[in-house]
């Protein structure tokens, strides 16, 4: 198969006309064509890191059809790969969406992110307090067997009772641990990063604010090298202009685009639910009725978008911050990049990055013809 006279958009150059060649699921060969463009533009496919849901589902319906929805509502707007993302809860409900997600045959469906319940009761968000607790080792083992192998990120706050233990217990387990929902100071986070601590969850919400004589969490996520952001660009949670300074402390290979797409996400204004919670999404932003934001309604093309119009993004920028960073994150370097070999995990999208089609493993998987 060949996309003809396209942008493509590789790590080392942008081809303006090129032609890109799958075969087997991967990129068998990219270049340059004579002719006329197309106007569309090939982009290694979005990465998602934190999803709760989409389409009117979330992951802890714990149904594979709840999964099918959310992978189907994300795949038309450009991702190609997934974290589903859980919430704070009971032991059970948490264990049943780990296992739901381990069986899940979904393409896009790459690993499971455990958001809580190991989570300072001093920042839960929306998350349900009443299930945030200390780290247990033995529910934890649970939920490790529970998702056979395909847990891969996990939210928690260090400063917790366990937390050096639930640090080592991950990195032993290949799993990312991003921390978040947390109250730690910024000793506190370069302790974290030193015990093997590699991400911070949506930077700013959930956390202390800075102070310039108490600075927290955040000043330390935007110096320290050992430390990826994962940042929702939906102007809600984060102001537009926060954004642009965090992208120009952070730099290019240091911060990660997220969704934290609820239920909601593809769907629109309604009242929706996450985590018990009833959540009411007018002019596209979740809350509970205290007015605490409730995940978003972003998804991935849109935060690149917000992303270029923010932070003066170009094509090889647009496409480290949405896909390449996350694969890197990760440990997928065989993804998240347009490099002859790699997985054909693709979006095209033309030049205003509204979505054309969508291939995972060189399989379309969304067209908007």
């Amino acid at each position: 198969m060949e996309l003809r006279n396209v942008r493509i958009v590789t790590p080392e150059r942008v081809i303006e006309n090129g032609t890109l060649t799958l075969e087997a699921g991967r990129i068998q060969a990219i270049t340059e064509t004579a002719g006329t463009p197309s106007g569309r533009t090939v982009l290694p496919g979005f990465i998602d890191l934190h999803i709760h849901g989409g389409g009117g589902a979330d992951t802890m319906n714990a149904t594979p059809e709840a999964l099918a929805t959310i992978c189907k509502t994300h795949a038309a707007h450009g991702t190609t790969r997934l974290l589903a993302t859980t919430i704070t809860q009971s032991d059970a409900a948490i264990t049943a969406a780990l296992a739901n997600a381990a069986a899940s045959p979904e393409p896009l469906l790459a690993g499971i992110h455990l958001e809580g319940p190991y989570i300072s009761p001093n920042k839960p968000g929306a998350q349900p307090k009443e299930f945030v607790r200390p780290y247990d080792e033995a529910e934890f083992a649970g939920w490790l067997a529970a998702a056979q192998g395909k847990l891969r990120q996990i939210t928690l706050a260090p400063e917790q009772p366990g937390g050096d233990a639930l640090i080592a217990a991950c990195n032993a387990a290949g799993i990312v641990v991003s921390l978040g929902h947390t109250d730690i100071t910024a000793e506190q986070t370069r302790r974290a990063l030193a015990l093997g601590a590699r991400q911070a969850t949506h930077l700013f919400n959930a956390m202390s604010g800075i102070h310039h004589r108490n600075p927290g969490p955040i000043p330390v996520f935007l110096t320290d090298p050992r430390a990826r952001v994962e940042v929702i660009a939906d102007g809600h949670h984060v102001a537009p202009e926060v954004i642009a300074m965090t992208y120009a402390a952070v730099g290019p290979k240091r911060f990660i685009a997220i969704t934290d797409a609820m239920e909601g996400a593809g769907k629109g204004d309604g009242v929706y639910g996450l985590g018990g919670h009833e959540v009411t999404v007018v002019n596209g932003k979740a809350t509970l009725a205290d007015g605490t934001l409730a995940g978003s309604l972003l998804l991935m093309d849109q935060a690149a978008r917000n992303l270029r119009a923010w932070c003066a993004l170009g094509w090889q920028e647009i496409a480290q911050v949405t896909a390449t960073n996350a694969a890197d994150q990760q440990g997928w370097l065989d993804t998240g990049r347009l490099v002859e070999g790699c997985v054909a995990d693709l979006v095209v999208v033309d030049d205003g990055l509204t979505v054309q089609a969508t291939y995972v493993a060189g399989e379309c998987v969304y067209s908007a013809a």
